[in-house]
């Protein structure tokens, strides 16, 4: 059957941090810098006063922040979403540097992606994250200095024949926008070769029959992943039309199976500044095995590698990668 994805233009960004002191982070940085970001980004962007609750501000709707990292919903809210008051968040930090302990020049290199239209507000993120580096990462606020920020332009990695593609577009030293980047949705492609791995590199947290577990059909990830695309496209792209009809699309899913599961559920625990208290934040990860009719879903497992999948996606977590001979 023949079902039609919304795309999802994005823009990935690498950050590049040298500590200009001895400094010790956490080994898993998602958290850290996405409560870092965001009371960097309101202190940068709001003009009402700090007891203003941004769920009844006036300016809600035009805020940088708010648009960024706490969307609301505004008007009447796409199916599964009823009684939610606010929306995907539409970035992505994904903290693949695991060290601790950094002395002084150490370089900290985290990646971050822009989904719809916060793709325009990239120079709002970059001073954002110039200042939380100034102010400090951890409660022992411990500074880094933002040395660049690189994006990754495919059609100048195919042009250059440069397997990552990446381009200078701001400099730390100087404080200068040298580039003007341009999101671009995924490749499409409905060509894909048996046997297809889905590898799940972050802890993927999902509920299946209301528990979170790794026990599921390729159908219920599907429609997990599908959920997530088109909640996407509903929020952060004006221009979309979400088809929420799509029943057949996961009846076409149940010809895929599954025959390999090689899961481990992996702890991850976080503090919240917002509720006070420790947070269990744990997922599976491993790899998985799809043989059967995949083609139809080639596009949605490539899109899943850009948007992740489950909850906890700003922190880094459900990143999946797909691995067959022609993807």
């Amino acid at each position: 059957m023949e079902y039609v994805l919304p795309g999802i233009p994005y823009l990935k960004l690498r950050f590049v941090f040298t500590a200009p002191g001895a400094a010790m982070l956490p080994q898993f940085k998602g958290s850290m810098l996405r409560g870092a970001f965001g009371h960097a980004l309101k202190r940068t962007v709001c003009v009402m006063t700090p007891k203003q609750p941004c769920e009844n501000c006036m300016l809600r709707g035009q805020c940088v922040y708010t648009r960024i990292f706490e969307t609301f919903i505004e008007g009447s809210p796409p199916p599964f979403l009823k009684g939610v008051q606010t929306a995907p968040r539409p970035f992505i930090i994904d903290a693949f540097d695991e060290q601790t302990e950094y002395e002084k020049g150490r370089e900290l290199t985290f990646d971050l992606t822009l989904l719809g239209t916060a793709c325009q507000l990239y120079p709002y993120v970059i001073f954002a994250f110039h200042k939380a580096g100034e102010k400090g990462f951890t409660a022992r606020s411990h500074p880094f200095r933002l040395q660049r920020v690189l994006w990754h332009d495919t059609a100048f990695a195919a042009a250059e024949e440069k397997a990552d593609g990446r381009k200078i577009l701001y400099d730390g030293a100087t404080q200068t926008l040298l580039d003007t980047p341009v999101p671009r949705p995924p490749e499409p492609t409905n060509d894909i070769s048996l046997p297809v791995a889905l590898t799940f590199l972050t802890p993927t947290r999902i509920k299946f029959n209301g528990h979170y577990g790794m026990e599921f059909t390729f159908r219920q990830l599907v429609f997990k992943m599908l959920r997530r695309v088109l909640e996407i496209a509903h929020f952060h792209i004006p221009e979309a039309q979400p088809d929420w009809d799509f029943h057949d699309y996961l009846v076409a899913a149940d010809r895929v199976r599954i025959t390999g599961f090689n899961l481990h559920w992996q702890d991850w625990h976080r503090y919240s500044n917002r509720q006070k208290t420790d947070m269990e934040m744990g997922g599976f990860a491993g790899e998985i095995t799809l043989e059967g009719e995949v083609e139809p879903f080639a596009q949605l497992l490539k899109i899943s590698e850009v948007l992740h999948v489950g909850k906890g996606t700003v922190f880094g977590l459900g990143k999946v990668e797909v691995k067959s001979e022609k993807l």
